[in-house]
């Protein structure tokens, strides 16, 4: 079966991929101008129908493509499925394009596990398709029917954070899909509607999540194949009912005459194609404040928003040269720095706090050791998906701070390839980004248009970080 990938590759204990420098260099070798225009070639050649078209292409398809790249870095020609854990359907479609040796009973299970999954995901969206619209119905109080002829509804608070300016300036209202959360809120989006209206959304979102069980399934099929398909439609078969319930109150306010304008904090997500769907519709001039970094790459139903603001100027240019004629792309300092400022007293830049991120803990866990090892006193700002566990090795050299607002301003802030270097930016602070891990440099060279932004520093050595580090100590 020739060489085994399993030789190549291994998981930590919470099954993440990693990788040994050999292949490590060849995923970043993959992270270059010919894989962007392999991504962009296969999303202008994409034929789909769902809103959630951007979100199989980038969390399945590209994935795919990365592990191709691997496997084509590896010089392998077989793969053993038993040392792939979470991404084990990631692996065997990939195998499959790369043209690899995959075992008939592997592939056997692969089909036979996929088409079971779709019949469980269908069972999972009819249940789900009636208990939404009645958790909305029961639960979100109506409330009078008038819309604000500028709106926005906001899904997360992250995109509240970046967008309360437009609410603290009077022009813009904030409704909230509320939907999943205990406490209902006073400006709930579902709470919108007659009493007549409400009531059919028990007849009408189910009949729209079965149209988005269908179609969805048909995407992933083109792009991932039938066996692949399963595992996608799973994936989303917990996410479907909420969209469709989201659609309907959505569209009960836009359809509404006298809207001037919809503000989005979506970029390409179901949500976002979505909003740009009914705004198209109805013809609401949409704009988008995203609450995330741009990606280099293109997606095939491309980005929401008539105006899209972007984060940083190199960003600008990229989308714009990506996206020719499809919108209109901004750059506008004062806005950027209304999105990410933590109204915190300008002072001068003191103290160095590290972001690792959620992800690849072995590599945060390197760049930590290589930090202590040059003498400085250490803050950590976790993110919420970690755990301070993972760092007990460094727990009596480090100091833990919990405050986000005050860490990432007035300080010299240390990342890998996180919004934080972008957020630095804007609240007197010094972004470094950290780029000893070869996916990480690979990433943020040909992925992240906005980490490339010459006011975010870059090194990719141990050395250059401490002569760096030394230069503005001594700048102080």
């Amino acid at each position: 079966m020739g060489v085994f990938l399993k030789r190549i590759i291994k998981y930590t204990p919470s099954g993440e991929l990693l990788l040994p420098d050999d292949a490590g260099r060849g995923l970043e070798a993959s992270y270059s101008k010919a894989f962007v225009d392999e991504v962009d070639g296969a999303a202008d050649r994409a034929v789909w129908s769902s809103d959630y078209i951007n979100e199989i292409f980038m969390h399945f398809y590209l994935r795919m493509l990365e592990i191709t790249s691997l496997f084509k870095a590896s010089g392998s020609d077989g793969v053993v499925l038993k040392s792939y854990k979470g991404e084990w359907s990631s692996v065997v479609a990939a195998a499959k394009k790369g043209g690899l040796h995959v075992g008939f009973l592997d592939l056997a299970y692969f089909y036979i596990f996929g088409t079971l999954l779709y019949i469980a995901s269908f069972v999972a969206v009819v249940l789900s398709a009636f208990i939404f619209p009645g958790l909305a119905l029961l639960t979100r109080k109506r409330r009078p029917t008038e819309v604000a002829p500028e709106f926005s509804v906001i899904r997360s608070p992250a995109a509240f954070d970046k967008m309360r300016f437009l609410s603290d300036s009077g022009k813009v209202d904030f409704y909230y899909d509320d939907l999943l959360q205990r406490k209902p809120s006073a400006a709930s989006l579902y709470g919108f509607g007659t009493r007549s209206e409400r009531i059919r959304s028990l007849l009408i979102v189910p009949v729209l999540a079965f149209r988005d069980y269908f179609r969805v399934a048909n995407d992933s099929r083109k792009l991932l194949g039938w066996g692949g398909g399963g595992f996608v439609l799973y994936y989303f078969s917990k996410r479907i009912a909420h969209k469709c319930t989201f659609e309907y109150y959505l569209h009960l306010l836009i359809k509404r005459s006298g809207l001037e304008a919809y503000y989005t904090g979506n970029k390409e997500d179901r949500f976002a194609i979505l909003e740009k769907r009914l705004c198209r519709k109805y013809a609401v001039r949409c704009v988008c404040v995203p609450h995330g970094i741009e990606y280099a790459f293109k997606t095939p139903a491309g980005l929401v928003g008539d105006v899209f603001y972007c984060t940083t100027e190199h960003a600008r240019q990229h989308l714009s040269n990506l996206y020719a004629g499809a919108q209109v792309f901004v750059y506008d300092k004062d806005v950027a720095q209304q999105m990410f400022s933590r109204h915190q007293v300008v002072a001068p830049v003191k103290g160095i706090v590290f972001f690792p991120e959620s992800r690849g803990a072995d590599v945060n866990l390197s760049i930590l050791g290589d930090l202590l090892g040059l003498g400085y006193d250490i803050a950590v700002k976790l993110h919420p998906k970690d755990d301070v566990a993972n760092y007990k090795h460094y727990a009596e050299q480090i100091t833990f701070v919990s405050d986000f607002d005050s860490s990432i301003s007035n300080k010299i802030c240390l990342a890998r390839k996180s919004t934080v270097l972008v957020e630095a930016i804007y609240n007197n602070s010094t972004p470094i980004a950290i780029l000893t891990d070869p996916r990480d440099r690979g990433y943020v060279e040909h992925m992240l248009p906005s980490l490339t932004d010459d006011q975010i520093l870059r090194v990719y050595s141990v050395e250059e970080l401490a002569c760096v580090l030394a230069k503005l100590q001594a700048s102080a």
